[in-house]
Parts: C-alpha cells; sequence; structure tokens
C-alpha cells in the first residue's frame, strides 16, 4: 500500500502543505542549501533532475546559485506543479523547467548529472526500488543528493513537556499516512545497496541558533497547523495552542534551542 501522500493530493491539501513547504524552504533550507550547493558545484553538475519539487521554492533557490546547471523539477501533484510554474514566470530563468510526473521504474530512460530528492523517499512505499530507477538515470559518476527527516533524533536541550507532545503527535501521523519519519537513519544502506560510492551522510539541525528565531518559529508554525487542520484527533486543538504560546517565548526557545533534525546523504554512480 502506498502513503498518502503517493496518492491524488485535494486543493485543500496541497493548499495546506504549499504553506509548510515554503516555511521549510526558508528555514531548513538555510542549513540544507549550502551543502546541495557545494555538492553539485563540485560535482560539475549540468543537468539536475528533481523529484518530488513540491511548490518549487528549494529548487528555484538552488537554481539561484548553480546558475551553470539546467534544472527540471517534477512532481505528481499537478497542483504543487502550477505553483511552480507560477513563481517560475515571475522570473527571467531559462535553466528551469517544471512538469508534472510520477517518478518509478517506467520513468523516462534520460540519464543526468545530478538527481535531487527532498523529504520524498520518507512518503515513498518502496524506498529501494526507488533509489534503484535513480541510479538508472544518472550518467556516470553522476551524484544522488536526499535530504530526508530524522525525527528519533529531533529534540530539545533541556526536557520541555509541550515539545514532547509535538513529537508525539508528529509521529502518530507519519504511521497514520504510511510514511517514515525516520528514513534518514537509512539512507546510507540504501545507497550502498543500488550501487553508489564515495557515500556521505550528514546530519543538520534547525533551531533558533542555526537559522534565527522568527523563521524557526514560522517552520514549527506552519508543521503544526497543516497537522491540526489535517488530523486534529492525532494533534488536537490543546496542543496548538500551547505549541503557539511557547513559541511566542523568544527568550525560552532560545535558551532550550529545540531542533529539527534532518539527514543529507549522497552518492555517486560509479
Amino acid at each position: 500500500m502506498g502513503s498518502v501522500m503517493e496518492s491524488k493530493l485535494t486543493a485543500r491539501q496541497h493548499a495546506l502543505i504549499k504553506k509548510g513547504l515554503v516555511a521549510q524552504t526558508e528555514s531548513l533550507g538555510m542549513v540544507e542549501t549550502p551543502i546541495v550547493e557545494d555538492l553539485l558545484k563540485k560535482g560539475k553538475c549540468r543537468t539536475v533532475l528533481d523529484i518530488g519539487c513540491g511548490e518549487g521554492s528549494f529548487l528555484l533557490q538552488m537554481a539561484q546559485r548553480v546558475k551553470g546547471a539546467r534544472f527540471l523539477g517534477i512532481d505528481h501533484n499537478e497542483l504543487a506543479v502550477d505553483d511552480a510554474i507560477r513563481r517560475l514566470r515571475r522570473r527571467s530563468w531559462r535553466n528551469v523547467k517544471f512538469r508534472t510526473a510520477f517518478f518509478d521504474s517506467g520513468f523516462e530512460r534520460l540519464q543526468y548529472d545530478a538527481i535531487l530528492t527532498r523529504y520524498t523517499l520518507q512518503h515513498c512505499s518502496n524506498p529501494q526500488d526507488f533509489v534503484r530507477a535513480v541510479f538508472d538515470r544518472l550518467k556516470k559518476k553522476g551524484i544522488f543528493v536526499s535530504i530526508e527527516s530524522l525525527d528519533a533524533y529531533t529534540d530539545c536541550h533541556e526536557h520541555d513537556p509541550v515539545w514532547e507532545r509535538f513529537r508525539a503527535s508528529l509521529g502518530a501521523i507519519h504511521k497514520r499516512i504510511g510514511s517514515n519519519g525516520d528514513i534518514g537513519k537509512s539512507l546510507g544502506l540504501l545507497l550502498r545497496d543500488v550501487g553508489f560510492r564515495d557515500i556521505q551522510v550528514r546530519v543538520v539541525l534547525c533551531s533558533p541558533s542555526t537559522v534565527g528565531w522568527r523563521k524557526y518559529q514560522n517552520v514549527v508554525q506552519a508543521l503544526a497547523k497543516l497537522a491540526f487542520d489535517l488530523f486534529p484527533d492525532l494533534f488536537d486543538r490543546t496542543l496548538l495552542d500551547d505549541l503557539k504560546e511557547w513559541l511566542g517565548d523568544r527568550a525560552q526557545l532560545e535558551k532550550k534551542d529545540p531542533y529539527l533534525c534532518s539527514a543529507i546523504a549522497n552518492g555517486t554512480r560509479p
């Protein structure tokens, strides 16, 4: 059975998810983008495929930084691709394209210098087959970069009951929708087993100290609003209100420095 995120989304679901994705790019992107940029530039990548590009904010951020490359973003959600195209029209860039497509073993057999996924594998019903299909669509010495959640490592430097309830609720939601919020732990193994070499896995933290209090507040609030609106039985109004008050106490938040944890893996096709 596939995860909920592999199925067709309603307009309401898409609108809620879009807000979360933009907030992720503006916060988590601050610690992720420099690493991805460095990998693409060192690999002298000229053609880049972004699988699960969503509304395009992260891909456009990468295209702005790596101007010598041509980027193609794909997503199975037509509403997300429409949003990405609208974002692109506000810019006069010719090195970026977006289109609607579902990536699996039947996807077109073109090969790329680099393939990116960001919070995509965790929603994949068969990650091993997905990574194998990625391997087959890379040129020799092409690189795969995957950014995924590490929910088990998401924590707070001082124990806090509100943050613990937030973490527990997100874990229950991942289970409900058939997603793996800890797939970041498996990235090295997934890449090795299909034949990637020179594998590296980095762990990055999104916290008030790494991205700033306001951006951190925004992304956590966006995730909480998404969780409450879609799964009120797992993320209730009391938790939403308590979390909003908790995030509003800047001094305590900066002291405790709670963090969202992600893994960034890369490997090279020999």
